[in-house]
């Protein structure tokens, strides 16, 4: 699985390629980016993929602090209105601290799912109470943290 310079390798029977679906694909990484894609190779020392090997999605349009509404926005029926006063609600108790945390598992859901780039919709910036913070960017700077 590893090789020289730190290199890994992984062996797909099945992979969706620019060129089409392939067989047999192996993939190098090094540094955290690929240096080889060889489709009709053999498996060596790679780690096995189970399944069909698909490219990341993106999404390009994410919140990730609406992770906290998920559930709380229809009882009794609800309405537009009503899920803005919630998320207003969650919006006025996030701080840089509770944000990582609330995006990393955000962000951590995505992963899991395939998404390998997000595209955050980013527009909390100043602490309850609408109170700004020393670094004007420390909310973005939680995000940054959770994608990383």
């Amino acid at each position: 699985m590893s090789g020289a310079g730190g290199a890994r390798r992984w062996h797909a029977a099945y992979a969706l390629l620019p060129t089409g679906l392939a067989r047999e694909v192996t993939f190098e990484v090094t540094d955290g980016r690929f240096t080889s894609v060889t489709p009709g190779s053999p498996v060596g020392d790679a780690a096995l993929l189970p399944g069909v090997v698909l490219p990341g999605l993106a999404n390009a349009h994410s919140h990730a602090f609406h992770r906290a509404l998920r559930g709380r926005t229809h009882a009794g029926g609800g309405t537009f209105w009503t899920w803005r006063e919630g998320m207003y609600a969650v919006a006025a108790q996030l701080d840089p601290d509770s944000y990582l945390a609330l995006a990393r598992a955000t962000y951590a859901e995505m992963a899991v799912a395939g998404i390998t780039c997000v595209g955050e919709f980013h527009y909390l910036h100043h602490g309850p109470g609408g109170v700004p913070y020393a670094d004007p960017n420390a909310m973005g700077e939680a995000l940054r943290q959770a994608a990383a």
